[in-house]
């Protein structure tokens, strides 16, 4: 029986909207890397053991009028706390770099959301350039988190727990700086910083911003 990470890394779709599963792996799949959809949160773990799952697209909502995201953080929040248990001998698989999806454009979600250990936040509907851009650091950064045996759930979040030095102050309080003269734009703001919004959202979470 092949081990899982010896299959090719791929990049696995949560969305229930079958449309948005397809574009993303219309998209992905020659770009970035193998693409799975899967459409209900059920599936979920269940595909991360039998798949090498390096990348997860993950939407934050499931089911008509649901628009608060507390479902996708939920699931966040399982992810993270996958763990084989003491009394098993069954190994968990490296847990997947997660990019969150939704179509509500929202700071305080976001900011939750890389709390919660995800990479970075992509609405819909999406801008291709930027998602595979995405997916392409996400993959990377997968790739060497498990050639060095480091947990991604852990590797934003961490950070929030040390101190801050006099350097990391005076990041903070760049960060918001241009937060308010961009007035809350976070696009502007990371244009400001130099840096992609990516890394603006894990310098939010860091400071809890």
């Amino acid at each position: 029986m092949t081990a899982t990470s010896d299959l090719p890394a791929t990049i696995l779709v949560l969305d229930d909207d079958p449309d948005v599963g397809i574009a993303a792996q219309l998209l992905l799949q020659r770009r970035v890397a193998p693409v799975t959809c899967l459409r209900r949160p059920v599936e979920l773990f269940a595909a991360l053991d039998r798949l090498n799952v390096a990348v997860l697209l993950l939407d934050l909502n499931f089911g008509a009028g649901r628009t608060d995201g507390a479902q996708g953080l939920r699931l966040l929040e399982e992810i993270r706390n996958r763990t084989p248990e003491k009394s098993s001998s069954v190994r968990v698989n490296p847990l997947p770099v997660v990019i969150v999806l939704t179509a509500y454009a929202d700071i305080d979600l976001a900011v939750q959301a890389v709390k919660r250990g995800a990479f970075d936040f992509i609405t819909k509907p999406w801008d291709n350039v930027r998602l595979v851009a995405t997916c392409k650091e996400a993959l990377q950064l997968a790739q060497n988190q498990r050639a060095h045996s480091i947990d991604p759930t852990f590797a934003i979040t961490s950070s929030s727990a040390e101190p801050l030095r006099p350097l990391a102050e005076q990041e903070r309080a760049a960060v918001m700086a241009a937060l308010a003269e961009a007035q809350g734009n976070l696009s502007a703001a990371a244009r400001t910083l130099g840096l992609s919004r990516a890394a603006l959202y894990r310098r939010l979470a860091r400071y809890g911003l």
